[in-house]
């Protein structure tokens, strides 16, 4: 088993032991999240390893996403983005699911980008 697999395994063990998550129902899911947030944290960085101590802004990123599905996977909440009085209009936004989850993964980086600029390498064209 590669390195990579290995580590991805363990963030989700981690984080399925921290939300006390018994079965392997959204181990799918999670890896697929997992996935995602290492592949543009690798891009970001411009490094071809995650260095280990990013482990857990990864395992952030997990909690984060299975808090936001939890629900149901890939439905998302609809969430209230803006609202007017007199013409009665409320606009809506949906917050989760899986078609956010491009969205959710960078505005998470964009957050912890103090933590990543550590890692950042420069890149020579």
């Amino acid at each position: 088993m590669s390195d990579k697999k290995e580590e991805i395994i363990t963030n989700i063990n981690k984080v399925k032991e921290i939300l006390n998550i018994q079965d392997d129902k959204l181990d799918s899911y999670l890896e697929f999240c997992e996935t995602n947030i290492t592949d543009k944290i690798l891009d970001r960085c411009n490094v071809e390893i995650v260095p280990e101590r990013l482990n857990s802004l990864i395992q952030e990123f997990l909690i984060e996403q299975y808090n936001l599905n939890k629900e149901g996977i890939g439905e998302g909440k609809n969430q209230i983005s803006s609202a007017s009085d007199n013409g009665q209009s409320v606009s809506f936004q949906t917050v989760g699911g899986a078609s956010s989850m491009s969205k959710n993964v960078d505005e998470f980086l964009d957050r912890n980008m103090a933590t990543l600029v550590k890692y950042r390498k420069m890149r020579w064209s």
